[in-house]
């Protein structure tokens, strides 16, 4: 390795200290580059800065710190950057800096990085700064060659989150993949072992590749009535929120690596908003957890473990019987995979109006199969909604719908005491549901099917009662208990039922009245196993409501959702739909699809509730000529879903074939030589916007027009998407509508100056209006865009 090395020493002051110091680093920036230019060896600089510390004392008020900075082009071109701890003379900053320039001499980049943690801990004697050099480096550099002057050689594997195991090897902690820097084994990835713990060689990890395809994204919701139920997660760059969000590197993921996801709340929001909270985390640590090559199939089954994972959360917590739809998308390169679990729907819509039908979520209780196995599970439909109990003044419906034998009798939860009490309860029952004694007007088939259920019911209670009356009464109360609130299971188990955030002491005495319960009714196992197998069921999820934490004014708010109704047979959360019997069940579904990298691009429609009932053809119409406002596509179909939801929601995201640098496409290039606004800096464009105010901003604005008409941020928007579909439509109308409709001060410009902003580089607008503005084309119309001024559509002018 051939190294130019250069050591100095820069001051830098208090004032302006971080413009001082980006100045700084740019002059070393260009005569890096500058060295790299005359030589094709590496550039190293090792500097010592003095600043003045924030920190006043009697002493002194500067510090000094050794900078190691360089730019490396082997295995690949990159910038190394590290530096020493702060010190309170500068004689121990230049003896840091000595020790940093060996440990890279002798060790490289890994020794560098393992030195500068060491000097963090190291406090240097007088002696050893006035000393001979070699003698302090004892303890730092840990290789015994370096005291020869023997440099060793370290390879260096790609990627980024390795660090140091051993003299030997670095370690990737995520996935636990060590690579071997020297040695007879050089070169090589080894992993460890479950079983044996010994190493074994596994592949090169995977390089990452760059895909020419663009992903622009949007979601949208409209709430009509209540509180808002969709929540909408978009990932646009996930190694860059890895890295700034986690602090670890997903640099072997192929580009794009995007993730979009998109949750309904089914009860309360609050499901939703939990998993829309968490799934960027679980996502991004399960990606990281494997630095060779994605399979397809390894990717849904990422997705579907995502979604187990999080329910499992949501079981245990106090969200528990809240209840979600969920769908996740996951672009990686040119492989889009999809899951999701209740009433989700993932379609592809073509520019040349075909679609095709990626994922379509199992929900309708309607349907034979899930009708049937939603009656075999004991639930209960009602105007369309899925309950576990439901109290009814239907003598037949109330038989048909109990859940065991003595729910059937009506008997109390002590039990009957003998058989006479069974049959009392029998010829109660007996006139009110016999076929023979009912009217015409009446369903005889429900009654037909009552009267025989009890007689099955007295039957099965007078064998129970036989082989054990005790038992059979704790049968009966266990039966009857509802242990979906915390009184009732505290009554079943015995144990203190307040409410606490701190459930430890009081879940360890609900657990051994558990096993006491169901040793008492093991005498009935062989007799009646089907209830013992559902009492043994009931206890134990007795336990788990009196485990879950909770406090004693959020828990009335909380169990009133059991008595709301779910809309699906499939979803996340909703635990008293899904335990002891599973009436509603949580089955990730899981779909692909290769994004084509040449042609045409597409869009996915992300679709929950009543969005995903809409027909395909009606998608596609209502998102005509919106290919490049995905946003504004998505509020369309929530704006057409079905008026009896009180909250929709949607996820649009155009899929498009990137560009290569500067080609354009020819209209664009037309309008580009056609326009007469003068010309801006490099980098910069040309904008004019139309601004929709609402009262729900909290700034104010010196450059507002007037306060807006809208009330809502969803007003705002219905306004800003009416706009731009007149514009698509007359993009001539612009200086009239505007003129017309925009609350920002630019409406109010003379003729063609109508809501010009004029030539803006980057930086000078917020982070939406960039983003939006730098991915138009010439004469291009925005997306509805959204900042802290209102909601904007924005034209490219040049």
């Amino acid at each position: 390795m051939n190294i130019c090395l250069t050591t100095g020493t820069k001051k830098i002051q208090n004032i302006h200290r971080a413009a001082n110091a980006a100045l700084a680093q740019r002059i070393d920036a260009t005569f890096v580059a500058e060295e790299l230019a005359r030589t094709s060896k590496d550039v190293i600089n090792i500097t010592v800065e003095c600043q003045e510390s924030d920190i006043i004392t009697d002493s002194s008020g500067e510090k000094y710190r050794a900078i190691f900075s360089g730019l490396l082009h082997f295995p690949a071109t990159r910038d190394l950057h590290v530096q020493g701890p702060e010190r309170d003379t500068k004689a121990e900053a230049i003896k840091d800096s000595e020790v940093l320039g060996k440990a890279y001499e002798f060790e490289g980049e890994p020794g560098l990085r393992r030195v500068a943690e060491r000097l963090e801990r190291k406090t240097w004697s007088r002696a050893e700064i006035t000393g001979a050099a070699e003698s302090s480096f004892e303890g730092l550099l840990r290789d015994p060659q370096a005291k020869t002057g023997t440099k060793v050689e370290k390879l260096i594997p790609p990627g980024e989150g390795w660090v140091r195991s051993n003299d030997e090897m670095l370690w990737d902690p995520r996935s636990e993949v060590y690579f071997v820097q020297i040695g007879t084994q050089m070169g090589k990835y080894l992993m460890k072992d479950s079983k044996t713990k010994q190493f074994q060689e596994v592949d090169t990890p995977h390089t990452s590749t760059e895909f020419a395809i663009n992903a622009r994204a949007g979601g949208a919701s409209l709430v009509r009535k209540g509180a808002k139920m969709e929540r909408t997660v978009m990932l646009p760059d996930m190694p860059k929120i890895a890295r700034l969000a986690l602090k670890f590197p997903l640099s072997f993921l192929d580009s794009p690596a995007s993730a979009f996801s998109i949750f309904q709340g089914l009860r309360s929001a609050e499901a939703a908003d939990w998993c829309a909270k968490n799934f960027h985390t679980r996502l991004l640590k399960a990606l990281g957890g494997k630095i060779h090559n994605w399979e397809t199939r390894e990717l849904q089954t990422v997705l579907a473990t995502v979604l187990r994972d999080m329910d499992s959360e949501l079981l245990k917590g106090t969200t528990a019987f809240s209840g979600c739809n969920a769908l996740l998308a996951l672009l990686l390169g040119d492989r889009l995979v999809v899951s999701g679990v209740g009433q989700v729907r993932a379609l592809l819509l073509f520019e040349d109006d075909s679609t095709r039908l990626l994922l379509a979520g199992t929900h309708d209780c309607l349907a034979e199969k899930e009708r049937e196995r939603v009656e075999e599970a004991m639930g209960v439909m009602q105007d369309g909604l899925l309950h576990r109990t439901l109290e009814t003044t239907d003598d037949a419906q109330r038989i048909l719908r109990a859940k065991n034998c003595f729910e059937v009798l009506s008997l109390e939860a002590g039990g009957p005491i003998d058989e006479k009490q069974i049959k009392a309860a029998y010829r109660k029952l007996v006139l009110k549901v016999h076929p023979d004694k009912r009217g015409d007007a009446v369903d005889l088939d429900a009654y037909n099917k009552a009267f025989a259920r009890l007689d099955s019911a007295k039957d099965e209670a007078e064998t129970i009662l036989s082989k054990d009356a005790d038992a059979c009464r704790e049968l009966c109360k266990v039966m009857s208990a509802n242990i979906h609130t915390r009184e009732g299971a505290a009554e079943l188990l015995g144990v203190d039922k307040t409410a606490d955030t701190d459930t430890d002491s009081v879940t360890e005495e609900a657990e051994k009245a558990c096993r006491w319960q169901i040793k008492r009714l093991e005498k009935l196992e062989a007799s009646a196993n089907k209830l013992f197998e559902q009492a043994k069921a009931i206890c134990k999820e007795a336990v788990e409501t009196i485990r879950r934490p909770g406090s004693s004014e959020a828990l009335p708010r909380q169990e009133a959702l059991l008595k709301v109704g779910l809309s699906t047979s499939r979803a996340m959360g909703a635990r008293d739909l899904r335990f002891p019997t599973p009436i509603v069940k949580m089955e990730p579904e899981s779909a692909a699809w290769s994004v084509p990298t040449a042609g045409k691009g597409c869009r996915l429609a992300l679709l929950v509730g009543a969005t995903a009932a809409l027909p395909s053809p009606r998608l596609v119409a209502l998102g005509k000529g919106m290919l490049k406002q995905p946003k504004a596509a998505a509020l369309r179909w929530c704006q057409e879903a079905d008026a009896s939801a009180n909250s929709v929601g949607a996820i649009c995201i155009g899929l498009e074939v990137r560009k290569r640098p500067g080609e354009q496409s020819p209209a664009a290039a037309k309008r580009l030589k056609t326009t007469s606004l003068g010309s801006g800096e490099a980098g910069s464009v040309f904008l004019r916007h139309v601004l929709f105010r609402h009262s729900q901003l909290r700034h104010v604005d010196p450059m507002a027009r007037r306060e807006g008409a809208a009330k809502t941020v969803s007003e705002a928007e219905a306004a800003a998407l009416e706009t731009l579909s007149e514009l698509l439509a007359s993009p001539a109308a612009f200086g009239k509508i505007c003129r017309e409709r925009s609350d920002c001060q630019t409406g109010s410009q003379p003729g063609n100056m109508c809501g010009h902003l004029g030539w803006l580089g980057r930086g000078e607008q917020e982070p939406a209006v960039e983003e939006a503005a730098f991915s138009l084309e010439v004469n291009d119309f925005s997306d509805i865009v959204t900042t802290c001024r209102g909601i904007h559509i924005i034209q490219r002018l040049g």
